[in-house]
C-alpha cells in the first residue's frame, strides 16, 4: 500500500508516471476554456467537484467529471498564494445584492475589504441596500430622502436614476408603498409600447387594436386588446357591481366542477410569465379566461380562446410569447373540486390607487388561488386573502 505526501504525490511514484502526468498536463484539455469559470467559483468558496462538474456541462463541457476532479485535487495540492485573487465584479455584484445573513462569514469579510478599499462603492452599497429596504418593506414615503442622499455623493450614474425616478416619482412611490408590483414583464411591455397609439411605428400587424376616440370605461369603448391570441375578444368592466351583473351567475355555476387544467402565457427565450395576457382555467370542459388590465379594469371571458393555437403578430418583437400548460402556483389545484368562487374587492382602510379593484377568487378543498389586479396586469395569489378585501360569495 502507498502513501501520499503532504506534496499529494505517492512515494512510490515513478519518473516516467511523473513525465507522463507532465506530458498530459501541458497538452489542450477539453476542460481548458471551463478553467476560467471554475477558478472564480474556487475562489467563491466552492470547492464541490461534482457540483462544479454538473455546472458547467450546461454550459457546453463535454468531459468527464474525473477531468473536474482531477483539477479540483490539484488546486487543493498546490500551495496558496500569499495574496488572493480579487473577486470579479460579478462576484461583488452578487454580494451587494444578497442580503447580508445570507452570505457567508468568508464572503462577508470579503466584501467588507473590498468596500473598505473602494469609498465609492461603498456609498453606492450603502444606496442599493437602503432601496432594497424601501422596496421589501413597502415604505415608499422614504423615497425623497433617499433621492436627497444619492444626491450627495459622486456617483454620476446613481444621479441619472435619481432624475429619472423624480420625473415619475408619484408612481414610484406608489409602487413601493402598494402590494402590487408590475414585475418583470413590465420591462417587456415597455418596449412594446403597447399603450401608446400615437407611437411612430412602422406599418405591422400589431397585436393592439385600439378603436377611435379615448379609452372608455366600460366594454362598449375599452381598448379590444388581443396581444394577437386566437379567440380572445376582452371586454374589460370596472366594479364590483359591472363584474357580478354580467359574470357572477355563471362564475356560480363552476361550482362542483373540477379544475382539468390552467395555461397562460410565457416567453419562450427566458420562462416569463407574460402577465398582460389572460390567465384561462378549465373546469370540466367550462373554460374561463380572466384578464386584468390598467388600475381597476377586470374582463373575464368564457370557452373563447384556443389555447392550442399559436400567438400571432410577434414576429418583430425580441421576445416569442406562446401558451404554457404548466404552472408551480396553478398545478397543486389540478384535479380538486371547486367549492366556492367569489369576487373580492379591495377597500383598504387607507384608501390607495387600487381602491374598488376586483378579483377572481376560487376555493378547493386543499387551499384557494386568486387572480387579481397586481397593477395593469394579472397576479396569481394562493392561500388566504389580505384583510383588506371585501368578499362576495357567488352561489351557494
Amino acid at each position: 500500500m502507498t502513501h501520499r505526501t503532504g506534496r499529494g504525490l505517492s512515494d512510490a511514484a515513478k519518473p516516467e508516471d511523473l513525465f507522463r502526468g507532465q506530458w498530459q498536463h501541458s497538452r489542450a484539455s477539453v476542460l481548458d476554456e471551463y478553467k476560467p469559470y471554475l477558478d472564480e467559483r474556487w475562489d467563491e468558496g466552492c470547492t464541490n467537484a461534482w457540483k462544479l462538474w454538473e455546472e458547467i456541462v450546461p454550459l457546453g463541457y463535454r468531459g468527464s467529471y474525473g477531468r473536474v476532479s482531477a483539477y479540483l485535487r490539484q488546486k487543493r495540492t498546490s500551495p496558496r498564494p500569499v495574496t488572493a485573487q480579487p473577486p470579479a465584479p460579478r462576484v461583488v455584484t452578487r454580494w451587494i445584492l444578497s442580503r447580508h445573513e445570507t452570505l457567508t462569514e468568508i464572503e462577508q469579510l470579503r466584501l467588507k475589504a473590498v468596500l473598505a478599499n473602494c469609498p465609492e462603492l461603498d456609498a453606492l452599497t450603502g444606496h442599493v441596500r437602503s432601496f432594497a429596504q424601501m422596496l421589501t418593506e413597502r415604505q415608499g414615503e422614504r423615497l425623497p430622502q433617499w433621492l436627497n442622499a444619492v444626491r450627495q455623493d459622486d456617483l454620476p450614474s446613481l444621479h441619472t436614476l435619481a432624475a429619472g425616478i423624480d420625473r415619475d416619482r408619484d408612481a414610484v412611490i406608489a409602487g413601493l408603498t402598494l402590494p402590487w408590483s408590475s414585475g418583470v414583464v413590465e420591462g417587456h411591455v415597455n418596449r412594446i409600447i403597447l399603450w401608446n397609439p400615437s407611437c411612430q411605428v412602422a406599418l405591422r400587424s400589431l397585436p393592439l387594436r385600439i378603436p377611435d376616440g379615448r379609452l372608455g370605461r366600460g366594454p362598449e369603448d375599452s381598448a379590444a386588446v388581443d396581444m394577437g391570441i386566437s379567440g380572445f375578444k376582452p371586454s374589460f368592466l370596472v366594479g364590483i357591481e359591472a363584474v357580478r351583473q354580467a359574470h357572477g351567475s355563471r362564475l356560480a355555476t363552476l361550482l362542483g366542477r373540477r379544475l382539468k387544467g390552467c395555461a397562460l402565457v410565457r416567453f419562450v427565450e427566458d420562462g416569463d410569465w407574460f402577465a398582460d395576457c389572460p390567465v384561462v382555467l378549465d373546469f370540466d370542459g367550462l373554460q374561463v379566461e380572466v384578464c386584468h388590465s390598467k388600475l381597476d379594469e377586470l374582463s373575464i371571458g368564457w370557452n373563447t380562446i384556443d389555447t392550442a393555437a399559436p400567438i400571432a403578430g410577434w414576429e418583430w418583437f425580441e421576445l416569442t410569447p406562446q401558451w404554457s400548460h404548466g404552472d408551480e402556483r396553478l398545478e397543486p389545484f389540478v384535479g380538486q373540486e371547486l367549492r366556492e368562487v367569489a369576487l373580492l374587492e379591495w377597500q383598504p382602510a387607507d384608501r390607495d390607487l387600487a381602491a374598488g379593484t376586483v378579483a377572481v377568487e376560487f376555493a378547493f378543498a386543499e387551499g384557494c388561488l386568486r387572480i387579481v389586479n397586481g397593477l395593469d396586469e394579472n397576479r396569481i395569489e394562493i392561500g388566504a386573502a389580505q384583510p383588506e378585501y371585501i368578499r362576495h360569495r357567488l352561489g351557494r
